[in-house]
């Protein structure tokens, strides 16, 4: 019986090769953008969790509130904690400090290399996270202070085929020889640490730093034992903080713990999470289970009319089968088991079309994804098991249908019952629906998008080129100014000590108010005398920062942004000549000028009280090249020939500062690009299923057109009579959707601190935009109805 059904099947499938294309089509995209969402949500989620004791491992977290400047969470943690922590708490068995180093130059046998990201971190590191150690002894290989560990790649890269153990390593930056102890497996994507040579913190282990209470500048982690009560832990950091930094430290700072498996989804409300790899938000994968579901919906739904609209056609077939004793639980049997067949087809279809887009998705959101993770034997149980599962539930409807056909009007080829079916039209709607939903939601997040990279931000971001500084290029850096302004393609020359477009640090402030001192905070970065002219920003009061006065270049004159001076003053300009400074220096220098906010972080957090001024010590991060207009390759290789004449042992290496703006929003342009094709998936696989609707509409109306071109109906009116009704279900799937839409989307925006406001333009778009595809749809069908001839249709009996 059943081989019977399955060559049935075959045989339907190639006598009616468009509508199977169409049905197993339809199905195998919705499976195919749902298995590609699978492995991209199973990859955000697999984060870290190759770590042996990953339930017990937490990173300490900080509340900082500093006076004016918004309470925000760091990832920062200051150096004595972790030590004081497993010391004062039994809960606490093991922490490891991770403090990253700048891009570092290496001398080996005269020969320059670079590490581009070396850490260093407590000899617990390897005991408590699982990074593999290809080479050297994992207990002992960072006891020694001076011993290095490179990546397999990096040990190749330098040493070649020859073994590196025990190889010396001169670091110019370090001031020292380091002893290659170790070489571990390249640190695999799914983790946020990424580094590529580790090095023990104890060449830097000294007392000071030993004491160094109230300076942030390094991640900690902490391994608990188990079954903690982390809500009784926690309650006794504030008592941990009043022991080591006096009662007003809780004024400033509060500690929480935050699980190692939340890191890389549950940190987007936390600021200066510098080594978070890739981080993406949640709540964002969260939206593409949601989205792969909804896809995967829409063409299940699809299945299912389109088989009901096969039914009429079938209906002789489950005659005969009924006259000659077959029971309805056979015939449901039967056209259950095709439905499972069909989609066990458009699963292979589905997996060939994973393979043609995925190297697509990788590149758009980045990621290292492969199909082989549903090769596996649970997980390709799991998607047979789900492929059998939506083929049933697809196909009992049908299925039922077809069975209850009365066998004497079955054989006359009308098994149907007639009538409209209020269930497909629902079915419809809630298609439409989501359709329409997904799409305006697209587009408003676009516009978003749009409009806070496209935003005026205050300064001047287009063409300024930006160049790490080190130790060696900051002993130059007047030479180097000078050397760069002399070049025909450059503008301006400017450095500063933080780059624009990050989260910038904080310091402690003391400022004269009536005659009393007093003591706040506020964000600040130290820039060069020409900084606001370099970025062409607007002073509101007072002058800039120049060369001219002796108090600016003696760290002695401070630029406040509008956002401070209302903070310090009721009056803006009441600040001008203010007494000021930073750090808890006694001597204070003044507030000579106040420039208009700017905004220096991404475009969702408002602009915080900052400070600017120029200091004699000032060490700069990066220096910044704007270059003129047009031929920018050639600007590029005046730039790198001035570099090289004074620095031939570092690689010249350059960012675009927009570019560097941009990447800021990776992850919103990733979650919009992927949800746009997604979008435009769903509104296809919706007009498959309404094409399903209309071609059974048709069918069950073909006598009825019939009389009607008889009794004198154009082709024209009988298209519009038959297409009136589907305008009429995407109407109300509009109606549903987009006061939904808009309510979601609202909320969305109020995340963003500058944002676009939602007008009733993009849902006119998008309302008439689907209405047009349903009617483009449904009238192939109706227009096929509408030009047939009455005598073959009327033919019937």
């Amino acid at each position: 019986m059943y081989k019977n059904y399955f060559k049935i099947t075959f045989r339907n499938i190639l006598k009616y090769k468009g509508y199977s294309f169409i049905n197993i089509f339809g199905l195998a995209l919705g499976m195919a953008s749902c298995l590609l969402i699978l492995l991209f949500v199973h990859n955000e989620r697999s984060f870290d969790g190759f770590h042996e004791k990953k339930s017990n491992i937490y990173r300490l977290d900080e509340v900082q509130t500093f006076g004016a400047v918004s309470a925000q969470k760091v990832a920062l943690s200051m150096y004595p904690m972790g030590p004081n922590l497993m010391a004062d708490y039994p809960q606490i068995i093991d922490f490891t400090r991770y403090w990253t180093l700048n891009r570092t130059l290496l001398n080996i046998d005269n020969v320059s290399h670079y590490l581009e990201n070396p850490v260093r971190v407590d000899t617990s590191f390897l005991r408590i996270f699982d990074f593999k150690l290809i080479q050297g002894d994992r207990d002992k290989a960072l006891n020694e202070s001076l011993n290095i560990l490179l990546s397999e790649s990096n040990a190749e890269r330098i040493y070649g085929s020859e073994n590196p153990m025990g190889k010396i390593i001169d670091i110019p930056d370090f001031g020292a020889q380091f002893t290659v102890a170790g070489v571990f497996e390249d640190v695999p994507d799914n983790s946020h640490l990424q580094f590529d040579a580790l090095v023990s913190t104890l060449a830097w282990d000294d007392e000071q730093r030993k004491n160094a209470w109230g300076s942030n500048y390094l991640n900690t982690y902490l391994e608990l034992a188990n079954n903690v009560d982390i809500d009784a832990l926690e309650s006794k950091f504030n008592d941990f903080l009043v022991k080591f930094m006096g009662e007003e430290s809780l004024d400033y700072y509060e500690l929480f713990l935050q699980p190692l498996n939340e890191v890389h989804l549950g940190s987007m409300d936390i600021t200066h999470d510098y080594n978070n790899h890739k981080k993406f938000s949640k709540a964002s994968v969260d939206i593409f289970l949601i989205l792969a579901f909804f896809v995967l919906l829409i063409a299940s739904i699809n299945f299912m009319n389109l088989s009901t609209a096969r039914a009429a056609t079938r209906s002789r077939e489950v005659g005969v089968r009924k006259s000659v004793g077959a029971f309805k639980g056979q015939i449901t049997g039967q056209f259950v088991i095709e439905s499972i067949m069909l989609a066990l087809l458009a699963l292979v279809v589905a997996i060939g079309m994973c393979y043609g887009a995925i190297n697509t998705l990788i590149n758009i959101i980045d990621r290292d994804l492969s199909m082989n993770l549903f090769f596996e034997p649970f997980n390709l149980m799991l998607v047979l098991v789900t492929a059998v599962l939506i083929g049933s539930l697809s196909g009992i409807y049908p299925a039922f249908v077809m069975s209850r056909f009365n066998p004497v009007t079955a054989l006359k080829g009308n098994g149907s019952t007639g009538g409209r079916s209020t269930f497909r039209s629902v079915l419809v709607v809630f298609q439409f629906a989501i359709a329409i939903a997904i799409i305006i939601g697209t587009t408003i997040a676009t516009r978003q998008l749009n409009f806070m990279q496209n935003l005026d931000l205050g300064f001047d971001k287009e063409l300024v080129v930006s160049i790490d500084m080190y130790g060696d290029t900051n002993e130059k850096y007047d030479v180097l100014r000078s050397e760069l302004n002399n070049q025909p393609s450059i503008i301006g020359v400017t450095g500063t000590s933080q780059k624009l477009g990050n989260n910038l640090h904080q310091t402690s402030t003391t400022y004269e108010l009536d005659t009393a001192r007093v003591n706040g905070s506020s964000s600040f970065v130290i820039v060069d005398s020409n900084f606001f002219d370099f970025y062409k920003m607007e002073i509101v009061e007072g002058r800039a920062l120049s060369k001219d006065f002796a108090a600016d270049g003696q760290g002695r004159s401070f630029i406040v942004n509008e956002s401070l001076a209302k903070e310090l003053g009721a009056d803006g300009s009441d600040v001008l000549g203010m007494p000021f400074h930073f750090g808890g220096t006694d001597t204070l220098g003044a507030i000579v000028g106040i420039v208009k906010d700017f905004n220096y972080n991404k475009l969702n957090l408002k602009v915080e009280p900052l400070f600017m001024s120029n200091q004699p010590w000032a060490s700069w991060s990066e220096i910044n090249v704007k270059i003129k207009p047009g031929n920018i390759q050639a600007s590029l290789e005046e730039i790198e020939a001035v570099w090289t004449s004074l620095f031939p042992q570092r690689p010249f290496e350059y960012e675009f500062l927009d570019d560097h703006i941009d990447a800021m929003y990776q992850s919103e342009q990733q979650l919009t690009q992927v949800i746009s094709i997604l979008s435009g998936l769903s509104i296809i696989i919706a007009s498959l299923g309404l094409f399903g609707l209309a071609s059974f509409t048709v069918r069950q109306r073909l006598k009825e057109m019939g009389i009607r071109k008889v009794l004198g109906a154009s082709v024209s009116q009988i298209v519009m009579l038959l297409s009136k009704r589907f305008t009429v279900l995407v109407l109300i799937a509009f109606i549903v959707a987009a006061p939904l839409t808009y309510y979601l989307m609202n909320d969305w925006l109020e995340g963003y601190t500058y944002k676009i406001t939602v007008g009733v333009t993009v849902f006119l778009i998008v309302g008439v935009g689907s209405w047009l595809i349903a009617l483009l749809t449904v009238s192939i069908q109706s227009l096929r109805a509408a030009k047939s001839n009455p005598v073959d249709t009327l033919r019937i009996e």
